[in-house]
């Protein structure tokens, strides 16, 4: 009491089987044939625009370099005036904390010195 399956028997064409006769998995066994056809001349046109592209894919990159390399040049240059600006400020400190400026200060004109001195033993 059998019944013949004809729900899932494939209706292609038997003749592009593989080799040994049997269909594989995941092949396609129908041939493929495109139907517009180039000559050599828009085939020279398309290489071409090709190469074009890729030229101008190039130099957008290399402008994009050069850009970031303009911006990083503008801060090493900021980098630079503020480290020299810190010297200055550091040699100004110095100066300003010299013996000579804190004894002329009226600060220390207003200073009276000790009686007398004695040391913790």
């Amino acid at each position: 009491m059998t019944t013949p399956r004809t729900e899932f028997v494939s209706v292609r064409r038997r003749q592009l089987a593989t080799a040994n006769g049997a269909w594989g998995r995941n092949q396609n066994l129908t041939p493929f044939s495109s139907g517009a056809k180039l000559g050599p001349v828009a085939n020279a046109v398309i290489i071409v625009l090709l190469i074009a592209l890729l030229g101008l894919l190039y130099l957008t990159q290399l402008t994009k370099t050069s850009s970031f390399s303009y911006q990083m040049n503008s801060i090493n240059d900021q980098k630079a005036q503020l480290t020299a600006e810190q010297d200055n400020l550091k040699v100004e400190n110095a100066r300003l904390q010299s013996l000579s400026r804190v004894k002329s200060s009226a600060v220390a004109a207003a200073m009276t010195t000790p009686a007398s001195t004695t040391s913790a033993e």
